[in-house]
């Protein structure tokens, strides 16, 4: 089924301005993003549904983002979403015992390898992103033992997202994952997943605040966030963390760490290691912190 395609785009000075901007652009309703850097200008072409564009776009327009050009909204030729937005979507090998793919591509079948099937969806974090790629091989890393580090029985997921890192660390062996995010249709999305896929009933998902996690705290702490996300809360996730256990980072740019770091370390977590991968965006890196 074809219906008209309409979309509007955003120019702006950065690269992180532009993440920070898809991110709300998303929750409000948006169905897809193109983006593009011309002239030294970082774009981004949000694209919704034809009854939801103009509303997507006033709630981008009003944070009146320093730097930032929104374009009207235009319509483009009709296509088929059902089948257009899969495109370019495929499995991803974390190594060999973790593969994260979506359940329309068919599983390479890898003997022993454990498969998470996660449903693209409004939620972030399917696994192809840069950041959530490399807080999956940590994760991997960390709970199989081939990265030193605490042995890792349980973990928070701070801001789940899809729940593919709590999923994914329960697949692997950990006795128990709590993940949690802001946005209830993202935990929605995460407890669906969790009864699709392997051990997903070790996983428990809940929508609210850091602040609502209690109890003991936890051999790995994994924070997949924007910076403008992680620093306001960066004291409570600390505290969350056991000692002698680690905090994996994501969500940063490479202009981000220096800042992220330092607010960290005045929380006595230090870095013990980095993971780093390029994207037409940007370097994000994911930095590995554990008590000095």
């Amino acid at each position: 089924m074809t219906e008209p395609v309409r979309r509007f785009r955003i120019d702006c000075d950065d690269a992180t301005t532009r993440e920070w901007l898809l991110a709300e652009a998303f929750e409000a309703g948006a169905g897809g993003a193109e983006e593009s850097e011309f002239d030294g200008r970082f774009r981004a072409d949000i694209y919704a549904a034809p009854d939801e564009i103009e509303s997507v776009r006033a709630t981008i327009a009003a944070l009146e983002a320093p730097g930032t050009r929104v374009d009207p909204v235009e319509t483009l030729t009709p296509v088929d979403w059902s089948e257009a937005w899969k495109e370019g979507l495929e499995a991803l090998e974390i190594s060999p015992r973790l593969l994260v793919r979506p359940p329309f591509v068919d599983s390479p079948g890898n003997e022993g390898q454990i498969e998470i099937v996660i449903e693209p969806g409004q939620a972030f974090g399917t696994g192809n992103h840069a950041s959530t790629r490399l807080c999956l091989e940590w994760i991997d890393g960390l709970v199989s033992g081939e990265i030193g580090g605490p042995e890792v029985d349980r973990v928070l997921d701070v801001g789940t997202g899809s729940g593919v890192l709590a999923l994914a660390a329960v697949a692997l062996g950990v006795e128990r994952a709590i993940g949690f995010d802001l946005d209830p249709v993202a935990v929605e999305a995460a407890e669906e997943a969790a009864r699709e896929n392997p051990r997903g009933g070790s996983a428990t998902f809940f929508a609210g605040p850091i602040e609502a996690v209690s109890g003991p705290s936890f051999p790995l702490v994994v924070a997949n966030l924007l910076k403008k996300e992680m620093l306001p809360i960066a004291h409570e996730i600390a505290v969350r963390v056991a000692p002698g256990g680690r905090l994996v980072l994501a969500g940063l740019l490479e202009e981000d760490l220096p800042a992220v770091l330092a607010r960290f370390a005045e929380e006595g977590l230090e870095e013990v290691g980095r993971r780093e991968r390029t994207d037409p965006i940007g370097r994000w890196v994911s930095p590995c912190l554990g008590r000095s």
